[in-house]
């Protein structure tokens, strides 16, 4: 059966090239995943950036998002078989592909990718390196399931929680609200290192620093009937001496705890324009 695409006029939200894009009719009209997002690569649009396109059901987009980092893949593609680095992992998902994978395993989210041939051979090595980037307590908690259905109208999620993506990188389903940006940082600052053992470790190291504050702040969370946000702020960059502990950090801290020790705990945790607006 010959499959359907749809032409989508793309504008880079960075410079305004405009250009058609085709995109798989079958995810267009699948209405059990809502809003899709599209990776668009450098060179997809226009050669300097990468950026995600959110695509509603009836093929309209709805907004944008960019993607500030640059990165040069090898010509040849993946690396020598046996060896599997962090540009393969892009190369295979796409860059916001590779974020949504490390968040998923970081926060515990169900995840599943629909396979082709072409990634077959690398479901084990997911799992196994998404394994690695975690501490030892923590790893064989989260699992990133290969579903070998490719008819989208037979694919049943019956984890409305969970993420999904496709083998062509478009994301179907997204379970958290917060934006990649911690992942995309850490991906950042790891590519920057030549030495592909150096960049696992590195992504090691601040995903322990961050698990490091998460708990800290579930220590405290349990000695308290309840925080708001900013002050919890502050508190944890007083405590733990980090001027970085910013109000998005604390949000990824609160789905941390929520989806790996307690809801009840992370309920805690408050936000004074959301009280503020309930009282309307």
């Amino acid at each position: 059966m010959t499959e359907l695409f749809r032409e989508i006029e793309i504008t880079c939200p960075v410079c305004k090239k405009v250009k058609s894009i085709r995109i798989p009719e079958q995810i267009i009209t699948q209405k059990k995943f809502g809003v899709i997002r599209i990776q668009v690569p450098q060179g997809g649009v226009c050669p300097d950036h990468q950026f995600i396109v959110f695509v509603d059901t009836k093929g309209i987009i709805r907004g944008y998002e960019k993607i500030d980092l640059s990165l040069k893949l090898a010509p040849e593609g993946r690396s020598l078989p046996g060896r599997f680095t962090l540009s393969d992992f892009v190369a295979i998902f796409g860059l916001y592909g590779v974020f949504c994978l490390i968040h998923a395993k970081l926060f515990n989210y169900p995840a599943y990718i629909i396979k082709n041939k072409e990634i077959e051979d690398v479901a084990e090595l997911v799992n196994r390196i998404g394994d690695a980037m975690l501490p030892k307590k923590f790893q064989d908690t989260s699992k990133v399931h290969f579903l070998d259905k490719t008819d989208y109208d037979k694919i049943i999620m019956n984890e409305k929680n969970a993420f999904l993506m496709d083998a062509n990188q478009n994301i179907l389903q997204v379970p958290w609200d917060e934006k990649l940006k911690f992942e995309e940082e850490m991906v950042q600052n790891a590519l920057r290192i030549f030495d592909e053992e150096e960049q696992l470790k590195l992504i090691q190291q601040i995903i322990l620093n961050f698990i490091k504050q998460a708990e800290f702040v579930k220590d405290m969370l349990e000695k308290t009937k309840q925080i708001y946000e900013d002050e919890l702020a502050k508190k944890v960059s007083r405590e733990l001496l980090d001027n970085k502990v910013t109000l998005y950090r604390i949000a990824l801290i609160k789905d941390f705890i929520r989806q790996r020790f307690s809801s009840t705990l992370a309920a805690k945790i408050k936000n004074k324009v959301a009280e503020f607006l309930n009282l309307l």
